[in-house]
């Protein structure tokens, strides 16, 4: 049977993880609904509006009936997830799809009883009228059954890897219902700069698995409804705005990227009991959603009154934007249980709103309100968890077309680059060479310990800058070679490559000196320095070898073959 896994784990495997994932979807969708109903419609009276997708809002309370309670009832939520998570699992607490990226850069594990403490806490934190997200627990979820599923088959360490990684995605799938973007996001979050390709095949089967299983159950339409004209966003007035829209996304995303820190920190340091952390936050947070409903809970059906334009208040909009942020990081940044990812989405949409409705009632323009609503949904997700290309296809199964795509694209894309290094996902790292998880694969280990000058290249073909084009072009053919050093007197003056060569014509070449074409900016190795950092270099400006240069004297040459052969030569001795 573990054979039979083993060799068709890409296949059965996903399944099996989606159905499961999909399974505790369900659940955790009806405790939500349940403690929901208990608390804040019996206690509070509060019937927050609910998106087209999950009943509308046909029947909501503008403000809650008994307003004052809410501090206390998001409190009480808060000392619940505290003592669950602080006795029975650690790991649940904070954000659970940062949890998840920590377990699979350092290898731990993630149990299906943390999974379970998960789901009960976050239940009752956002059913208590806390601000978090429903995706960032079943993300937790999803990760702690692929962990559990890779021991119980005695995976190895990268198939456990990427069966946290498809847990992952698969849970987004089920609760976003975005079978697509989900299977993405499996293999973008957990990277700044990079991408677990390996994760994408068994994602997508996860995450449509997962996907029908929970939309069998509360059904397949879409979280909101949006109805987008076709080539209303597509002239040049408009896709300039959504470049605007980017760049107020990006100012928000550092911004509520720096609060949410600002405020863990806070905690971290505060001198109480760390269960009772989450509720001092519950506390402030309930006080917050008392004045502002908006923030209060899992508030995605106050989006849909804005896309609906049932509202159209810009002030309200950029206040409960606002809210949210400063909600979101009292209830998750004191330790509370649950999710970003929802909040992150609700901050975006609200500043959409703000912007558009600004811009429509004060310079009297025509702007789409719900498009860019949508487009700010996904634009300050892409830039506080530094993830653009799940967000993208969002967009499509959001709106059910492609009709927003392009102008996500210059919005998203725009946040993006303007949003800073930092993501709300403190275990992010920027790409592989940085990850724990890949030390033994890439030999990081040992790259650490091993000197240039112990594997270079000492004797360097090089040219002096006088040659002529041709005669430099025939010196790379007959040694095989991309790229040559030009030197003179001993001393680097430049980088020569192929690709410089070939932009000059053919028959120009014997009169063009390499003086005339090399590159002058150069990018050194010192004899001293590890082959880790030079990988490094190597990797970010994308080139395959470097020179070694002493007192500006050319001493040799490193290439990432030479770095290769150190790594085999270090593992096998």
């Amino acid at each position: 049977m573990e054979d039979f896994l083993r060799r068709y784990r890409f296949f059965l495997l996903p399944i099996l993880i989606g159905f499961l994932v999909g399974i505790f979807a369900i659940i955790f969708y009806k405790a939500l609904e349940l403690i929901t109903e208990l608390v804040l419609v019996s206690w509070v009276g509060y019937r927050q509006p609910l998106p087209a997708g999950e009943g509308g809002y046909s029947s909501y309370t503008p403000f809650p009936e008994r307003f004052y309670l809410l501090p206390l009832t998001v409190a009480l939520g808060g000392l619940i997830s505290g003592i669950l998570s602080y006795f029975f699992a650690p790991e649940s607490a904070g954000i659970g799809t940062d949890s998840a990226i920590r377990a699979y850069h350092r290898g731990t594990n993630l149990s299906i009883k943390s999974s379970i403490v998960k789901l009960i806490t976050s239940a009752v934190t956002i059913g208590t009228g806390g601000v978090s997200g429903r995706e960032g627990p079943i993300a937790l979820i999803g990760a702690g059954i692929g962990s559990s599923l890779a021991n119980l088959f005695k995976l190895s360490k990268k198939e456990k890897r990427i069966a946290i990684a498809v847990g992952l995605g698969s849970g987004i799938s089920a609760i976003f219902k975005a079978p697509l973007a989900g299977a993405i996001i499996s293999a973008e979050v957990f990277f700044r700069k990079d991408f677990e390709m390996e994760a994408l095949i068994p994602s997508f089967i996860a995450s449509v698995t997962s996907y029908v299983v929970f939309s069998l159950f509360v059904g397949f339409q879409p979280i909101f409804s949006v109805e987008v004209p076709r080539y209303i966003n597509l002239r040049p007035k408009a896709l300039l705005f959504y470049a605007g829209l980017g760049l107020l996304c990006a100012l928000f995303s550092r911004i509520y990227v720096g609060l949410y820190y600002k405020v863990e920190e806070f905690f971290e340091n505060l001198k109480v009991y760390k269960f009772l952390k989450p509720a001092v936050g519950g506390f402030f947070a309930g006080l917050l959603g008392a004045i502002i409903p908006i923030a209060i809970g899992n508030g995605y059906g106050w989006i849909q009154l804005f896309i609906d334009q049932r509202l159209n208040n810009p002030l309200l909009a950029l206040l409960g934007a606002l809210a949210v942020m400063v909600g979101v990081s009292l209830t998750i940044g004191s330790g509370g249980s649950g999710g970003v990812f929802g909040p992150s989405v609700m901050i975006g949409g609200l500043l959409g709103a703000f912007y558009s409705l600004s811009l429509n009632q004060f310079l009297g323009l025509d702007l789409h309100t719900p498009s860019f609503i949508v487009v700010g949904m996904v634009s300050l997700f892409a830039g506080s968890a530094s993830a653009p290309l799940s967000t993208l296809i969002l967009i499509a199964e959001m709106t059910g077309g492609y009709e927003l795509l392009v102008p996500a694209m210059i919005s998203v894309f725009t946040t993006h680059f303007l949003s800073g290094e930092r993501s709300i996902f403190k275990s992010q790292v920027k790409n592989r060479l940085e990850s724990p998880a890949y030390e033994d694969e890439l030999g990081l280990y040992f790259l650490e310990h091993l000197k240039v000058k112990e594997h270079m290249s000492k004797e360097p073909i090089s040219v002096p800058q006088s040659l002529s084009l041709e005669e430099a072009h025939r010196v790379m053919t007959e040694n095989l070679i991309g790229g040559i050093p030009v030197v003179e007197n001993g001393r680097l003056v430049g980088i020569i490559t192929k690709s410089d060569i070939l932009k000059v014509p053919k028959e120009e070449r014997k009169k063009v000196k390499v003086s005339e074409v090399m590159n002058k900016n150069l990018v050194v190795a010192n004899p001293e320095d590890n082959l880790e950092t030079v990988l490094r270099i190597m990797i970010g400006r994308g080139i395959g070898r470097l020179p070694v240069v002493e007192k500006d004297k050319l001493v040799g040459i490193i290439t990432r073959s030479d770095i290769g052969k150190a790594v085999r030569k270090a593992k096998g001795s």
